[in-house]
């Protein structure tokens, strides 16, 4: 899984938040952004991070950060051909879909290189906009490039809504990698240090990540109870404050009570999950 094989990821510092165990087992790490419009200090900071960062194998495209975080209705997400529906009038929908055409121009130059590409999952982790647009952009260049497109198991109960539309698609072809916390936190110091650290100050990493391979099943074949290995961010939502963050390691379905609720919002039928 790691013959020609390159990381594509939506912004620094999502690396070494969802992808420590592998960073230095890829060939080739890109990050997309750069720049952020709302917050013009961080261009510079993240620039000289990526110089001095631990992992000499990343290059950043540049970009400018479309600034739609928290635009989407992740309770009722709708998947568009750019990513995922803003609904939010006040944050730039238009600049979100310029993005997808940038992403798509680049990548399109990159991607035939390599055989296994790496990025982030369907329902964007915790409920990251462009993480999502990441995905789909990747996702349409795989199905022509026709390499092996693998993606992170981290989500939250923000994106949970979205992650059911998902996971009863794919196979359980995944490979599981104790995560590297030293990498990770010496590069959580460097980018705290030139103050464009994006996560949470207190956050302790799973001791695994998972990577699940992406080859859906045909509607027909769908298929029920097969592992689906997912790192749990717990938030209080939809308000989300720090102090409310928790962390579980989920294996198929144990989350009982609230993977219900979301079952029956997804429409799936749920008759019992039984006690872990």
């Amino acid at each position: 899984m790691f013959k020609k094989s390159i990381m594509v990821l939506s912004h620094p510092d999502d690396e070494v938040l969802w992808f420590s165990s592998i960073l230095e087992k890829v060939d080739e790490v890109v990050i997309c952004y750069l720049g952020c419009r709302s917050k013009p200090d961080w261009a510079e900071g993240r620039r000289q991070s990526i110089a001095e960062h631990p992992i000499k194998h990343i290059t950043c495209l540049g970009m400018d950060e479309s600034e739609v975080f928290k635009g989407a209705d992740w309770q009722n997400p709708v998947v568009t051909k750019y990513g995922i529906e803003i609904i939010n009038k006040n944050l730039s929908y238009s600049r979100y879909r310029e993005n997808y055409h940038i992403l798509k121009k680049h990548l399109t130059g990159i991607l035939p290189n390599f055989e296994n590409v790496f990025t982030h999952n369907p329902w964007g982790e915790y409920g990251n906009e462009e993480h999502v647009q990441l995905y789909r952009v990747i996702r349409e260049l795989r199905d022509n490039m026709n390499f092996n497109l693998w993606f992170s198991s981290y989500c939250s109960n923000q994106s949970s809504s979205l992650l059911f539309r998902y996971i009863s698609g794919f196979d359980n072809c995944y490979a599981t990698f104790r995560t590297n916390k030293d990498l990770a936190e010496e590069a959580m110091k460097l980018y705290k240090r030139h103050n464009c650290w994006t996560w949470y100050d207190d956050w302790e990493w799973f001791n695994e990540e998972s990577f699940m391979k992406d080859k859906v099943s045909p509607a027909e074949m769908k298929r029920y109870g097969h592992i689906f290995p997912l790192n749990l961010i717990k938030f209080n939502y939809p308000g989300v404050p720090k102090e409310e963050t928790r962390q579980s390691r989920v294996r198929t379905a144990p989350l009982r009570s609230y993977l219900g609720r979301i079952l029956r919002k997804s429409g799936l039928r749920r008759k019992r999950i039984p006690e872990s």
